[in-house]
Parts: C-alpha cells; sequence; structure tokens
C-alpha cells in the first residue's frame, strides 16, 4: 500500500471518528433538550392543576370514575394532556384524556412518596407521565403525547447520517489530494533514486523542493552523491595512477624475459637480468602491499587503544635502526615528558605503519654520515632527514598517492608511503605536514589534535 493511500486513510478514519464523535454527541443533546422542555412542561401543568385542586378542599377524593369536566380545575389540561386523579389506594378518582395505566410506584405516589416521571404508551403513541401526590391522600397523573420527539429525534438522526457521509467522503478526497501534493518530491526522490540505482549519471542533482524536512532529505542526497562521485573520481584516478605505476615494473619484467629467450646471452648477463627481475618483483611487491594497506579500512580492522606516544616511537625507531644500521637519535621535548605523553584511541599498527614510512623516507633520502632526528614532543612527532629537501611548490602535493618530485623519479620507490601516512592522519583527526630542515633537508611532523596530554 503506498503511502499516499495510507494517509488517505487515515484522515479519512481520523474524520469519520470525530464526526461519529460529535454526531452521537449532538443526537444525545438534542434528544435530552427535547425531553428536559417536555418534563418542564409537565411540571408546569402539574403546578397549576395541583393548585385548583387544593383550593377545591371540602374533603377527601371519593366518588365514581368520571370522564367529563368536573370543575374548573382540569380544564386547561384538557385539551394537550390526559389527565388522571387516582385516590391513595389507587382507584382512578377522575379522568380526562385517555386513562393511564396505573402502577405500583403511582400508589406509593398517591401515599406521599416524591413524584417521578415516567415514560407509557398509550393507544401505540408514546407518552410522557408526571405523576405528582396531592395534599390530603391521592395523587395527579399528567401524561403527554411525545410520538413528534421521536419523530424529530429520527429525522435529526437521518440528517446527522447523511451531513457525517458527505464529511467523511470530501475528507477522503481532500486526504487524498493533500497526500497526492504532499508526496509528489518524495515520490521525485525515489524516482531519481531509482535511475541513479538502473545506471544514470550522478551527476544531475535531485531537485530540492517542497517542505522543509522533503527540502532537506534532498539536500542530503545530493550531499551523498556528490561524496559518492568525488569517491568514485578518487578511485578511478587512483585505479589509473595503480595501472601507470605498475607498467614501468611490469615492463621491464616482459623486456628482460624475452632476453632470457636468447641463446647468444652470457652467464654474467643472465646473472644480471635475473637480478633485474628479482628487483622489479621486489617494487611489484611493495607496491601490492602499499596499495592493499591503503585500500583496507583500518578503523574496521582494528580497534583503537590509548598508548604512550614515546614509547610507540621509540619501538618503532629501534626497529628501523635495526633494519638499515643508521643512527636514528630520539629526542624529547623540553619537560622531557614524551613518554609520557598519552593519545587515546590510537590504532597501534596503523601508527606504526605510518611512522615506519616517515622513517624510512628518511633513510633513503639522508646520507649515510647523518642522523636522522625523532622528536616527540607533546602530542606531535616529528622526522627529519639531511637529504635533498622538498621545493616548496612541491610540498601541497607530497602526500598525492604515487606523486614524486623530479629530483626523486629515478630512485626507487612507489610514492604511496606518505599517502598511507596522511590516512592514518585522516583517520585519527590529526595533521601531517612537511618542512624545511634546519641545514637542508625535509621534516615531516605528525600532530595529534585529539586528547594528547601529559600524565
Amino acid at each position: 500500500m503506498s503511502l499516499r493511500t495510507r494517509l488517505s486513510l487515515v484522515m479519512a478514519s481520523l474524520v469519520l471518528v470525530l464526526v461519529a464523535a460529535t454526531s452521537f454527541a449532538i443526537y444525545r443533546v438534542a434528544d435530552r433538550s427535547l425531553r428536559t422542555q417536555v418534563d418542564d412542561f409537565l411540571r408546569d401543568r402539574v403546578a397549576t392543576v395541583s393548585a385548583r385542586l387544593n383550593d377545591m378542599a371540602g374533603g377527601p377524593l371519593r366518588g365514581r370514575r368520571v370522564r367529563n369536566p368536573l370543575g374548573d380545575a382540569l380544564l386547561d389540561a384538557r385539551f394537550d394532556v390526559s389527565s388522571q386523579v387516582i385516590g391513595p389506594n389507587g382507584e382512578v378518582v377522575l379522568v380526562i384524556g385517555e386513562e393511564v395505566p396505573g402502577t405500583d410506584r403511582d400508589r406509593e405516589i398517591a401515599q406521599g412518596e416524591q413524584p417521578t416521571f415516567r415514560d407509557t404508551e398509550l393507544r401505540g403513541a408514546a407518552h410522557r407521565v408526571y405523576v405528582v401526590p396531592i395534599e390530603g391522600g391521592g395523587a395527579l397523573l399528567i401524561a403527554r403525547d411525545v410520538s413528534e420527539i421521536g419523530s424529530a429525534m429520527s429525522d435529526i438522526r437521518n440528517w446527522l447520517v447523511a451531513v457525517g457521509a458527505v464529511l467523511v467522503a470530501f475528507a477522503a478526497l481532500a486526504s487524498w489530494w493533500m497526500a497526492r501534493v504532499v508526496t509528489a518530491p518524495l515520490r521525485d526522490l525515489s524516482l531519481a533514486a531509482n535511475d541513479i540505482a538502473g545506471g544514470a549519471s550522478i551527476d544531475t542533482p535531485v531537485a530540492e523542493r517542497g517542505a522543509s524536512e522533503v527540502r532537506s532529505l534532498a539536500q542530503s542526497l545530493n550531499l551523498m552523491l556528490r561524496r559518492i562521485k568525488s569517491s568514485f573520481d578518487r578511485e578511478r584516478q587512483f585505479v589509473q595512477d595503480a595501472s601507470h605505476e605498475l607498467r614501468t615494473p611490469l615492463t621491464s619484467l616482459r623486456v628482460n624475459t624475452e632476453l632470457l629467450e636468447r641463446p647468444e646471452i652470457g652467464e654474467e648477463e643472465r646473472r644480471r637480468i635475473l637480478g633485474d627481475i628479482r628487483s622489479e618483483v621486489d617494487a611489484l611487491t611493495a607496491i601490492s602491499s602499499e596499495l592493499a594497506t591503503l585500500a583496507a579500512d583500518q578503523r574496521v580492522a582494528e580497534d583503537p587503544i590509548d598508548i604512550s606516544l614515546g614509547d610507540a616511537v621509540a619501538v618503532v625507531v629501534e626497529r628501523v635502526r635495526r633494519r638499515s644500521g643508521r643512527n636514528i637519535a630520539i629526542t624529547a621535548d623540553e619537560s622531557g615528558t614524551a613518554s609520557a605523553t598519552s593519545v587515546p584511541s590510537l590504532r597501534l599498527s596503523q601508527f606504526e605503519r605510518a611512522l615506519g614510512n616517515l622513517l624510512d623516507n628518511a633513510v633513503k633520502f639522508s646520507p649515510t654520515d647523518t642522523a636522522i632526528e625523532v622528536v616527540v614532543a607533546g602530542g606531535a612527532v616529528s622526522v627529519g632527514d639531511h637529504g635533498l629537501g622538498i621545493a616548496d611548490e612541491e610540498k601541497p602535493h607530497i602526500f598525492t598517492r604515487f606523486y614524486r618530485s623530479a629530483a626523486t623519479r629515478a630512485m626507487p620507490g612507489s610514492g604511496l608511503g606518505r599517502s598511507i601516512v596522511e590516512q592514518f592522519a585522516r583517520d585519527h583527526d590529526a595533521t601531517v605536514d612537511v618542512s624545511d630542515t634546519a641545514g637542508g633537508g625535509a621534516t615531516f611532523t605528525l600532530r595529534f589534535s585529539r586528547g594528547a596530554e601529559g600524565n
């Protein structure tokens, strides 16, 4: 069932309930009002007749049943009501109009009980009867035909049903139209999403119209589409760059394997070609490993923990120092609290890989007779070398995937190491930048802005 249909049904049901409740209330109020008017009329008649009967005084009411006026007492009532007087024992003393059948309650009232109203039927017509005691004994019964009330209430009921049906039908049509207007932007959003899911271009933005909530949804969808497009563009560029980088070692491997097929090459040349092949295979392995690192979402693969920054840096430095045999010096900040600096919610393996890439980069470009300087100051780690340095115009591009400066393109490497560092920084709300080292070279600084503090 569509949203439009459900909204229409809900609105129609709500109006039906409201109309039914209102009609019932109107019916009850009208019925009570008409019956109250009849009761008030009977009270007035009884008051008038009782006063005249009391004035007739002279003794207890006795005698035979009379069907004609016996005095002035009941003259005012004979045309619009049926009047009847009964004695203390319930015997009928006087009747004007239709005789009203007596009840035990009538005899109790004739003996002094409180007056009461009751309903009865005389010759097939509904009557309202008011029974009131008379001073000296006996009771007066006055009955009025109320069949017109039933007729009036029937007319009111029919009108209420007809008007209610019209209102419910109108409400259903109006709610269907309103639901159609309200859901039109949602339908457009659904069609746009289906088009995109079916392969349409994501460059076309979704129309932002309708109510504020719908516009907000459309804006969110457009933002999502822009981010998806940006992600697609980055991935497309990444694939193109990776293809370009892989083409060089693959081409070299193809050329070397073709050379090995020549029968005239000597053993020395064969060994050199095999060395080149192993070198290219190592390069492909390194590129493959770094591509896998960039493609993996470390935020899902590894749980963050709190680490001591100085201790973590010392472990990575010692590992690179043993592997490379280079002089790597660690310097703490002036307060000497570098080892006590705590960084919360850090993925340790990802940090070690990022810092290892910076150290490997420094080892590759720094002369062998110079020390690599690592400074841990508060929530920042700096790795400085004394190599060729980086030109100012190249610094904005240094963290781009596969980017290598003109001076280092002939050197081994894939240009992905710094991208791994930049991704680590992005995943941990940190920043990484490059500056010039005093005396020549480059210094990379990784700063943690999220909760780094000394213990």
